[in-house]
C-alpha cells in the first residue's frame, strides 16, 4: 500500500495507490498550528503503509511535522517530490523550474497523460487560482491570482464594514447584488471568471480546459465552454510520476508558488 498526499495552503487530500489503482481522494482544510491534530484524525485508522510520496506546497514547517507524524505513528519516513526541468514526457516552461509550485507541476504531468488532447489549460482553484497552458507537452508558462476565498478575507482585512463571507450561490446566471455580502461573493467570483475567459480566449489554438482544486465546484455552473473537471488531478501526476520510477527516492520539495 502506498500513501500519496497533496498538501496545499488550506487543505490536504490523499489517497491510497494499490496494483496501480488510486482510491477515491480524501480531502480536509487544515491550519499548520493544528496539523499534527488534523494528521491523526485522518491517518489514525489507515493501514500502515509501505511507502508514503507527498506533493507539499505548504512550507517547510509542514515538512516537519508530516515528517514526525509518520515516523512515530507508522516508523516510515515520507518522500517529498520535487518539480524538475523535465518529467514523464512534459517539459517545465519556467525560467527556473524549481520556482514553479510542485502541485501545478504534477497537475500538468497528469493533464499531459490523462488528455489525448495535444494542447491544455489547467486551471486550479484553491488558495490562489493557477492557470497553465501545455502544448504537446510543452508547458508554455502559468498566472496567479488570488483565490475565491483569499479575495474575500483581504476585502474584510483592508476595507472597513465589510465582512468575510463563505457562502455558495444559489445561482448560475448573471446578477447583481443587492447587499454587500453578495457583492463580495458575485466580485470575486466573475473576477476569476474573467481572469479565465480571457486567457482562453487569447490562445489561438482552442486549448482543452481542465479544472481542479477545491473551489472550481463553485465556478463550475458559470462556465460557458466546454471543460473536464479532474479534483485529484495532482495525485494522478504524482501516481504517473511514482509509476516511472521504479524505485522511491527522498527528495525536498519547493514550497514555491
Amino acid at each position: 500500500m502506498i500513501l500519496l498526499v497533496d498538501i496545499g495552503n488550506s487543505a490536504i487530500k490523499w489517497a491510497i495507490l494499490e496494483k496501480d489503482s488510486l482510491s477515491t481522494q480524501q480531502y480536509i482544510t487544515y491550519e499548520i498550528s493544528r496539523l499534527d491534530n488534523v494528521l491523526t484524525k485522518i491517518w489514525q485508522y489507515l493501514n500502515k503503509p509501505e511507502i508514503i510520496w507527498i506533493s507539499n506546497v505548504a512550507g517547510p514547517q509542514v515538512n516537519e511535522t508530516v515528517i514526525y507524524w509518520t515516523i512515530k505513528h507508522w516508523q516510515c519516513k515520507p518522500n517529498f517530490i520535487k518539480t524538475t526541468k523535465y518529467e514523464c514526457g512534459v517539459r517545465n516552461g519556467y525560467k527556473y523550474p524549481e520556482q514553479l509550485g510542485v502541485d501545478r507541476w504534477l497537475a500538468l504531468i497528469a493533464a499531459s497523460r490523462l488528455e489525448a488532447a495535444m494542447s491544455c489549460v489547467v486551471i486550479d482553484c484553491g488558495t490562489a487560482v493557477t492557470i497553465d497552458v501545455l502544448d504537446n507537452g510543452q508547458h508554455l508558462g502559468g498566472i496567479i491570482a488570488p483565490g475565491l476565498n483569499t479575495m474575500q478575507t483581504s476585502l474584510s482585512q483592508n476595507a472597513y464594514n465589510l465582512t468575510d463571507s463563505k457562502q455558495f450561490l444559489a445561482t448560475s446566471n448573471f446578477s447583481l447584488a443587492n447587499n454587500t455580502s453578495n457583492g463580495i461573493i458575485f466580485g470575486t467570483l466573475y473576477a476569476v471568471l474573467g481572469l479565465l475567459e480571457y486567457v482562453m480566449n487569447k490562445l489561438e489554438n482552442k486549448p482543452k480546459l481542465i479544472l481542479t482544486g477545491g473551489d472550481a465546484v463553485i465556478i463550475e455552473p458559470f462556465l460557458s465552454r466546454t471543460y473536464q473537471y479532474i479534483p485529484d488531478l495532482v495525485l494522478q501526476g504524482l501516481k504517473t510520476v511514482i509509476n516511472y520510477h521504479e524505485k522511491p527516492r527522498s527528495v525536498i520539495v519547493s514550497s514555491e508558488y
